[in-house]
Parts: C-alpha cells; structure tokens; sequence
C-alpha cells in the first residue's frame, strides 16, 4: 500500500469522526432549541399567573391587624421572588442554553470546514 492509499484511509477514517460529532452536535442543537422553547412558553405562562400571587384582594377594610401586615409582608416576599425566577433565573438559563447553542453552531462550522478540506485533500492525492 502506498503512502498516499495510507494518507487517504487515514483521511477517510478522520472524515467519518468529524461527521459523528457533527451528528452528535446536531443533536444536542436540537434538543437545546427544544428546551429553549420551552422554558420560554413556561417563562410566558409564569408570567400571566403572576396575577394570582395577590388574590384575594385583602384592603385594610377587609383585614387589619398585626396578622394582616405580616401576611401582606410575606405575600410580598413570595411576589419578589417570582419576579426574581421570572426575570433573572429563567433568563440567566435562557442564555446560557443560547451560549451554549452558539458555541455548538460554531463546532459544527468548524468541523464542516474541516470536512471539506479533508475531501480536497483526498482528491489532491488521488490525482497523484
């Protein structure tokens, strides 16, 4: 077998690597654009039940008192800490799942191009 043939399968085997991981990747994309969908959906419906954090409307006329303040006070508690989940977590998750989604697309570019120089390695050797 000459060197070039060695050169060639070596190529081809190198080829069939580079096309796994890009398999892999392209699954993985999938399947983070997925999640991403869905936690915004979630993040949307998180949203509109906001709303229900204060019913029953409790006015001074209905209930007063210390227990009163510190049910209003805790309510408020529970209030903030949603908008911290529906604001902060939810899209501190978001764009780590977006960064990880760019980092993947710019693998798949590379191994893409590595691809295709690989192939035009192997035509320059076989024109040999």
């Amino acid at each position: 077998m000459s060197e070039n043939e060695i050169r060639v399968m070596s190529l081809y085997n190198d080829i069939s690597l580079l096309r796994n991981n890009l398999h892999d990747n392209q699954e993985k994309l999938q399947r983070l654009r997925l999640a991403k969908s869905e936690i915004s959906n979630e993040q949307g419906e998180l949203s509109a039940q906001k709303r229900l954090l204060s019913e029953p409307d409790l006015s001074h006329s209905l209930w007063a008192g210390k227990h009163a303040t510190e049910f209003l006070n805790i309510r408020e508690n529970i209030e903030q800490s949603y908008v911290t989940i529906i604001t902060q977590q939810v899209e501190a998750l978001l764009e780590d799942i977006e960064g990880k989604i760019t980092q993947l697309e710019h693998a798949n570019n590379g191994i893409s191009t590595s691809i295709v120089s690989k192939n035009e390695t192997i035509d320059q050797l076989k024109t040999k």
